[in-house]
């Protein structure tokens, strides 16, 4: 009896981001696969390690790409990553390597007519330097974005308008967060900076190195961040804004017409916004004068929205007697005064002619006081090497 030969179960490899990431850009599609960008902004948040930046320097290496079409989706796949994936990819994008492969083309001289994809990295370049370059709680590492935009307006590129509602998505007006949410974000991003620190491997980056660890590891307790200060703050913020919104409103005349972009639109867009946080903060929060102090702010949001709404569709109202908020810590009070208004939320534990961001770049500060050598001088300074 005989058998035929023994066939073993093949195993097919999954594919590595970057072949996700070719499909994704593949030069035979008519338009972006958004399913499959948010696809790979999502493996880059679950597998975290080397993924943002293997992902953010494939994806620039094709936006070079001869075939103007596979840089085009390159570009609205590397947008989708910026908006979705959060610090580790920031800053990955805010390298020198990334940034510097990102202008390879760009000749020294801008030509008076930027080509689609030279002005699409012109407005990304904006948007970023305007936003998480602000915004970011960790905007000390994204320096090199801020650099790589002063050098090319100095160098004579005009950026465009910055997209207000493409750029939103990057200052988002939710800032509130639990000290335990707090931690956890920078927990995030102190393992996403080591491992980048580690693979430089310069003597500076490993000392820096070697000074996050201690930090990670708690090796000095009084380092540690006051979290629940910070959310404190940002409570305190909250109040001070409904606050203001309320005091606006005394100011409206009747028939005045408010609530289109303008100011009141703003303000009781970013009452509205974290109301459902400050919700949930009662709803877990176990100390009885901490959960007052919520309700009494939750009440005067309520009770000011409804004015403001009142107010914008026409209806006015003889201003009631104020509810008095709960007061916010002053730099004259006392330690134990202080203490009583934090909230307790938990205690949780290149090549030649070619623009590039250099070493010197962050010493400088642009300019010359000698005219006739401020050329000569700026380049000096970012240690360029034009022709």
């Amino acid at each position: 009896m005989s058998f035929g030969p023994l066939q073993l179960p093949s195993v097919v490899p999954k594919p590595t981001i970057q072949a996700i990431i070719e499909r994704a850009c593949n030069p035979q599609l008519l338009e972006p696969d958004l399913a499959l960008d948010l696809e790979i902004a999502d493996l880059i948040n679950q597998k975290k390690q080397n993924y943002p930046r293997d992902a953010a320097m494939h994806i620039v290496r094709l936006i070079n790409h001869r075939n103007p079409n596979v840089a085009l989706l390159a570009l609205m796949l590397l947008d989708i990553c910026v908006k979705n994936c959060g610090y580790p990819f920031h800053l990955q994008i805010a390298t020198k390597e990334f940034l510097n492969e990102l202008v390879r083309k760009f000749p020294e001289r801008p030509p008076p007519l930027p080509n689609p994809i030279q002005s699409r990295i012109l407005e990304f370049i904006q948007e970023w330097e305007s936003t998480i370059c602000v915004t970011s709680r960790h905007k000390e590492d994204l320096v090199h974005i801020h650099d790589m935009h002063r050098l090319l307006k100095y160098k004579g590129y005009i950026f465009p308008e910055m997209d207000n509602q493409s750029a939103a998505v990057l200052n988002p007006s939710e800032t509130l967060k639990s000290p335990e949410e707090l931690e956890q974000e920078d927990r995030a991003a102190q393992a996403a900076k080591l491992q980048e620190l580690i693979r430089r491997g310069t003597p500076s980056d490993l000392e820096e190195a070697n000074e996050l660890m201690k930090i990670m590891a708690g090796y000095d307790p009084e380092a540690k961040p006051d979290y629940k200060q910070q959310t404190n703050e940002e409570l305190e913020k909250i109040q001070r804004k409904t606050i203001l919104l309320n005091d606006m409103l005394d100011g409206v005349k009747v028939g005045e017409k408010i609530g289109v972009n303008d100011i009141f639109e703003e303000l009781s867009q970013a009452c509205k916004a974290v109301q459902p946080k400050i919700q949930k903060f009662i709803s877990e929060e176990e100390d009885t004068e901490s959960i007052d102090r919520l309700l009494t702010l939750n009440d005067l949001i309520n009770s000011v929205l409804k004015r403001y709404e009142n107010a914008k569709n026409g209806i006015f109202e003889q201003p009631e007697e104020k509810s008095q908020p709960p007061p916010p810590p002053s730099s004259t009070t006392s330690a134990s005064a202080s203490d009583s208004w934090l909230i307790d939320l938990g205690n949780p534990d290149p090549p030649q002619g070619q623009i590039q961001i250099t070493d010197d770049l962050l010493g400088s500060n642009g300019s010359s006081s000698e005219t006739s050598r401020k050329g000569n001088a700026i380049d000096d300074l970012l240690g360029l090497s034009f022709n």
